[in-house]
């Protein structure tokens, strides 16, 4: 293993092991927990016949939301603690460049995704079981597309916080995710000749429609509750493209946080 490699991986087993401690991640955890068991109690207030559906469209929906809660936490605190307690200067102070720091930060902030992911899901499978709910093969390509976004907005958390305060970082990530999930309506919006698109209402507008669907991810193409409600197949093609999709989205945002944090002055 050449050193480079190992730097980040012990960078990157470090991180995991103070996020994995925090009281923050603790609590979200116990919450996210609570609320995938709370739809035990909606399945029973359901309509009769509706149980397994709503068990299984809740349980995916909260192991999205609280992915995302945490993602955006854990991502914009990291860094931050670091600088509080000085122990930045420690770290850099060794042979270890600021990209390998950046770089393992966010892998190690990735196993905590994937733990808490796998985790959930786990419990959510429990909860199938016990509604006696089909197990499909897209609930799995689902919950991967779900650790897909999540290392997006890890990402995005990560990048935002090379340079900016945990407040602001954290307002920047929850404005970037909202915008990635309405990138697509947006899309179809400049694409429609119709009256009721707001683009034709209000022209000035559409330069700032254009912008926004370049600028930002299409984050809703890692949701397949759609499909999972009609009862249609996601092919392994999809899954697949999404996946280098993230992984391309992933690779800028990290080159772009390693640019912002090597300018960044400690002093």
């Amino acid at each position: 293993m050449n050193a480079p490699l190992r730097r980040i991986l012990i960078l990157a087993g470090n991180t995991f092991r103070e996020a994995s401690r925090t009281r923050a991640f603790v609590s979200l955890l116990i919450a996210s927990l609570a609320l995938i068991l709370s739809s035990l109690l909606l399945a029973e207030l359901a309509v009769l016949g509706q149980e397994q559906r709503i068990v299984t469209n809740f349980g995916l929906f909260f192991i999205s939301f609280m992915g995302v809660v945490i993602s955006i936490t854990t991502g914009v605190i990291l860094v931050y603690k670091e600088l509080e307690r000085k122990t930045i200067y420690t770290v850099l102070a060794r042979p270890v460049h600021r990209w390998e720091y950046l770089l393992g930060k966010y892998l190690g902030m990735l196993l905590i995704i994937l733990v808490t992911v796998l985790f959930l899901s786990l419990v959510w499978l429990g909860v199938l079981l016990v509604h006696d709910a089909p197990l499909q093969g897209i609930l799995a390509k689902a919950v991967l597309l779900i650790f897909a976004e999540l290392a997006i907005l890890s990402a995005v958390a990560l990048f935002f916080s090379s340079f900016s305060t945990p407040i602001l970082s954290g307002v920047l990530t929850l404005a970037f995710f909202l915008a990635g999930r309405v990138v697509h309506l947006i899309e179809e919006m400049l694409a429609s000749a119709s009256r009721q698109s707001l683009f034709v209402k209000a022209p000035a507008m559409r330069p700032l429609g254009e912008a926004l669907a370049r600028v930002f991810p299409d984050l809703s193409i890692f949701h397949v509750g759609r499909e999972i409600l009609l009862g249609r197949e996601v092919p392994l093609a999809y899954v697949a493209q999404a996946l280098g999709y993230a992984g391309t989205c992933v690779v800028v945002l990290l080159v772009a946080a390693v640019l912002f944090f090597r300018r960044r002055d400690f002093l």
